[in-house]
């Protein structure tokens, strides 16, 4: 080996703060996407393909964009080893808001919000039969913020990564010099 020249790093997993960052993220993003997959996909299975069972199309649309959503973040989250951060940090961007359209559209589209111990027929009409689907929703609401929060955050940390963002001191402090120069 030459004078100076360090040979190639070339492990898969190197332990640092932002490795480790990085894992606990596609954990926790894995964990919330399985939550989410099994919220969305009893909606689905119950309420079926008929416009006719939902109670309005919205609803109906953003539960099937989910599932969509949910379908990439786990192949992503499975594989995102083998993948280029440029590749992920692209994902990152389609997932943050395909999850923050799914937890906006669910909020403004349902009646129902933090507690669901309102009776059934404050609701509604047509969101009454969905009552004893109160606390569902609003856990398919919340863990797509989660996700959307998490994705973005991804995001940022990625690019932040390809682009060599790192913070550097500044030479005379971060306005310039302290001392003032009389004119």
């Amino acid at each position: 080996m030459a004078y100076g020249k360090k040979e190639a790093d070339n492990r898969r997993f190197v332990p640092s703060i932002r490795s480790i960052f990085y894992l606990i993220s596609f954990i926790l993003i894995f964990g919330l996407t399985c939550a989410e997959l099994g919220l969305v996909s009893q909606q689905i299975h119950k309420y079926g393909r008929f416009a006719e069972n939902w109670a309005s199309l919205q609803y109906r649309n953003v539960v099937g964009l989910l599932l969509c959503a949910v379908l990439v973040s786990l192949l992503i989250t499975i594989f995102h080893f083998w993948l280029s951060v440029s590749f992920i940090a692209f994902f990152s961007l389609i997932l943050s808001v395909f999850f923050g359209i799914g937890g906006g559209v669910i909020r403004t589209t349902t009646p129902f919000r933090r507690s669901c111990g309102t009776p059934t027929q404050n609701y509604p009409e047509k969101w009454q039969r969905f009552a004893g689907e109160c606390t569902r929703i609003v856990a398919m609401q919340g863990i797509s913020w989660s996700l959307f929060a998490l994705y973005f955050f991804l995001l940022v940390g990625s690019l932040a990564y390809l682009f060599r963002i790192s913070p550097r001191p500044t030479p005379g402090g971060f306005y310039g010099s302290h001392t003032r120069s009389v004119v």
